[in-house]
Formats: C-alpha cells, sequence, structure tokens
C-alpha cells in the first residue's frame, strides 16, 4: 500500500497557492538579504569616509578667522614696539633699532638689538600667526618670512603668518604701513583690512587704514594692484603707479586720483609732506607720530589747509609751530598737551 502526502489531498489550485506562497517567501528572503548587503555596503563606505575625513589634514585657518576670534589687542596697551608670537610669548623691542628680521622658514626672529629668537613656525602642519604691535610715537620695519619687506607707521598693527606655506601670502593691516613685496606669480601677496582687500604680486605701496579713519587709502608707486572693497556695492578696481585709491566709510565712496607718491611715503624718512591738507588732518597725523594730544580751538581753524614739507626729526611743538607762523594761530602746551590758539 503507497503512503500518501499531505500535496496528493490538496486540489490542483490549492497547490498552485501554496507553490505561490512559497516563491513569495522566498522572494522576500532573498530582497532582505539583498538590503542587507546594501545597508552593509553603505555602513562600510560611511566609515570609510569617516575615517579619511579624521585623518584628512584640516586646511590652513584663514587669517581672518584668526584676527576675528583672537582677543583683541590695541597698539594703546603697549609701552614700546611688541612682537607677540604664535606661542603667546611678548617680545618688547627696546631702544631705536626695533627692526625684525625673519628667516625664510620663519622659525628665527632676528631682532634690531641684534638677538636671535627661535620659534615654531608652524603647528600641525599649519602655520602659526605673529602680530607687531606699534604704539604711537614710535616706527618699525620688518623683513618677512619670504623677503617682503614692511614699513609700520605709528599706531599699527600687522598680523601675518611666521611662514607662507599656503597657496597665498596673506597679511592683516590696522594702521599705516609701506610694502616692497617680493615678486612670486605662483603665490599672490593680499593685505587685508577692515574695508579693503588688495592683490599684488610683487610691487611698491602705502596703506592706511586706521580704525578711527572714516578714509582708507591705498598709494601705489611702483608695480600694480587689485583693490575688492568689503563694501559689495563698490566695484573693485585696479591701480597703476602715482594713483591714490581710496573708501570713505561714512560716504560709502570710493575714489582714485593721481598723486605725487612721495607724499604718502616720506613719513618713513622722517618728513611729513602735505598739499592743501586741513589742519585736523595735519594735526592727526602728528599726534600719532608723536604720541602727544593736539587740541584745536574751533572748527575754523581745524578747516585751515596748508601745503609744505615738515622735518619730523624736531620736537612736536617746534614742527607745529613752524606751521602756525604761516598762518594765525599759536601753540600753547598745557599739561603735556598742545593747545592751537588763534592769534587775533
Amino acid at each position: 500500500m503507497t503512503k500518501s502526502t499531505p500535496n496528493d489531498n490538496l486540489s490542483d489550485f490549492d497547490k498552485q497557492n501554496l507553490r505561490n506562497r512559497i516563491l513569495k517567501s522566498a522572494r522576500q528572503t532573498k530582497k532582505i538579504k539583498r538590503n542587507r548587503r546594501i545597508l552593509m555596503v553603505a555602513a562600510s563606505l560611511v566609515f570609510i569616509i569617516g575615517v579619511s575625513l579624521f585623518f584628512q589634514p584640516e586646511p590652513n585657518p584663514s587669517i581672518e578667522s584668526f584676527v576675528e576670534t583672537s582677543p583683541s589687542l590695541n597698539t594703546s596697551e603697549v609701552d614700546g614696539v611688541t612682537l607677540i608670537l604664535g606661542s603667546g610669548d611678548n617680545l618688547n623691542l627696546d631702544g631705536e633699532n626695533t627692526t625684525v628680521h625673519y628667516s625664510d622658514t620663519g622659525e628665527e626672529v632676528v631682532l634690531g638689538s641684534g638677538k636671535t629668537v627661535n620659534q615654531k613656525s608652524t603647528h600641525n602642519d599649519k602655520a602659526l600667526f605673529n602680530t607687531i604691535l606699534v604704539p604711537f610715537g614710535k616706527r618699525t620695519d620688518l623683513k618677512l618670512s619670504d623677503g617682503s619687506m614692511v614699513w609700520l607707521n605709528s599706531g599699527s598693527k600687522l598680523i601675518y603668518p611666521a611662514v607662507f606655506n599656503g597657496n597665498n601670502r596673506e597679511v592683516y593691516l590696522e594702521g599705516e604701513a609701506i610694502f616692497e613685496v617680493t615678486h612670486n606669480p605662483n603665490k599672490p601677496f593680499k593685505v587685508l583690512s577692515a574695508n579693503q582687500e588688495i592683490e599684488v604680486l610683487g610691487t611698491v605701496f602705502n596703506v592706511s587704514s586706521y580704525k578711527e579713519d572714516a578714509l582708507n587709502f591705498t598709494v601705489l608707486k611702483s608695480g600694480s594692484v587689485k583693490i575688492d572693497y568689503t563694501d559689495k556695492n563698490i566695484k573693485g578696481v585696479k591701480i597703476t603707479p602715482g594713483t591714490l585709491a581710496s573708501y570713505n566709510s561714512i560716504s560709502k565712496k570710493a575714489l582714485t586720483k593721481e598723486v605725487n607718491v612721495n607724499d604718502y611715503f616720506s613719513w618713513r624718512e622722517g618728513f611729513l609732506n602735505f598739499k592743501n591738507d586741513d589742519l585736523k588732518s595735519i594735526m592727526t597725523k602728528l599726534s600719532r607720530y608723536y604720541n602727544i594730544e593736539i587740541d584745536i580751538e574751533n572748527n575754523d581753524l581745524a578747516k585751515q589747509t596748508f601745503s609744505g614739507n615738515l622735518d619730523l626729526k624736531e620736537n612736536a611743538e617746534k614742527v607745529i609751530s613752524l606751521i602756525g607762523e604761516t598762518s594765525n594761530f599759536k601753540v600753547k602746551n598745557t599739561n603735556g598737551t598742545l593747545q592751537l590758539i588763534n592769534s587775533n
């Protein structure tokens, strides 16, 4: 007698229905396995990407982010020219010679006194930033690691990497400086400030960008520079030698004009040249240069214009008195403050 199986008692319809359920279950099992493989592959990719991002070196921090996140350092808070290294060490440059020269690696810094200071120029392959503060009444010059020269006027601050190891060379300026940039077509040199960005390849120019001044300007002596303004409503400009480009942060206007460049470079040699400048702007420059407070009696006197050449090697009172001899004011020294008073 032949033993029957459960399927023998099923109708053809039931057999077909059972077969369909088995096939459907098999397909679902296959789909689940396939989805699991996809999830495993995706998880592996996420892990690989995560690991690669973790071990991938971070880009060099921008100088602008460094300026924004660093504690504010004002030139009025230091007694003399002060160099702040990336390690945080402060170096005070005493005496007449306050020059600072960097080696091409940025690891050796030679101070004006002849003293050599060693520093790390990078940390985890990222450039470390140095800051130099020049208070009112002082001036200095420094040679950057790329060989570019910078002359800093009174009341100025310059932030820069100890070594330029990226694709460009960027420094940040508050105040006034003359730049003589070493030519390198593969690494543009940029001077950043509150209201503008100046890009050069190799040239000589003067930049004035004091916080308290509404008027910022750039004067080009040789080469060419391109200036882009933070105010996006102002179109960038490329200037040629003998040109001044300025931006007024109050009127929100920019202009260019031809000038005698020597008038803007003479302070480096200890002279002040001016032509039809109002007394207020002249006294602002002298106040910074000598680190002395100067008061003008009234607005009419402050608006008077003057032209001439001053030897800044003389003391402040004598220099200002020379201007007074050509006009109608006299100088009075009251407790260290020079007061300009109408002599009429």
